[in-house]
């Protein structure tokens, strides 16, 4: 009896220190899950991978206001100075081509990725020589001399870039890169070797594009919400019974 009782008793102390084992390893999981979008992503670490691509170059911010408006509304914002506020901005961004993403950052020595990282598969690039090409763009920053504009699924990303001859390294990239990823993932890769960092980064720009899309889709889901209520308000109290 007293042997068994023993036993029992061991039995118990290691299930107990199991269990303490798994409580303590909790609050890790726990960061993980809550940990912020992109970490793990920083300029300085891919850069240190080889990328396929990365430098200086200047995005086109276009006011919501101002993409709205007549052509011929658009023109006369760009000839006045006083009315430069309403109209499109061109700011300083740096992008890197790794592995199968293109990612966004404010400079090369970011921690995270602005926005949501490229898909290269559902990417296509084109270059224009000049500002002149695009209607309403306005003029370039100084010291970029050509655009290369980039499509997603949802719109047109205009990016400034030093010359024509690194806009072509761009496209040329780009292009490539795309259809690398379309290759590797049809499993028609040949054997062919993918950077483990790459990979690694791949997994992590994935997840940061997933957790922007369920944001973007809660977003709409409380503006929707939104304007049914707001919908509701003006059309007076609801009728008794449904209060």
């Amino acid at each position: 009896t007293t042997t068994m009782a023993m036993t029992e008793l061991r039995q118990r102390s290691s299930e107990m220190a199991s269990s303490n084992r798994r409580t303590d390893a909790m609050p890790s999981e726990r960061e993980g899950i809550l940990r912020q979008p992109g970490t793990g992503l920083s300029a300085k670490a891919m850069i240190d991978s080889s990328p396929q691509q990365h430098g200086v170059v200047s995005k086109l911010h276009v006011p919501l206001f101002y993409s709205i408006l007549p052509e011929f509304l658009q023109r006369i914002i760009l000839s006045f100075s006083f009315l430069a506020f309403l109209g499109p901005a061109w700011k300083q961004r740096y992008l890197i081509l790794c592995g199968s993403y293109l990612y966004k950052f404010k400079d090369q020595t970011s921690e995270i990725p602005k926005g949501s990282p490229f898909e290269l598969e559902s990417t296509n690039v084109l270059l224009f020589s000049n500002a002149d090409a695009v209607p309403g763009l306005g003029s370039l920053p100084p010291g970029f001399t050509s655009i290369i504009v980039i499509s997603t699924l949802r719109r047109k990303h205009y990016y400034a870039v030093a010359d024509e001859e690194e806009a072509r390294v761009w496209v040329r990239s780009i292009s490539d890169a795309k259809q690398e990823s379309i290759t590797r993932n049809m499993g028609h890769a040949g054997g062919v070797p993918y950077p483990q960092s790459w990979q690694y980064f791949d997994s992590l720009g994935k997840g940061l594009v997933k957790s922007k899309d369920r944001i973007r889709e809660k977003m709409n889901e409380y503006n929707m919400r939104e304007m049914e209520m707001s919908g509701l308000g003006e059309g007076g109290p609801m009728p008794r019974g449904f209060h």
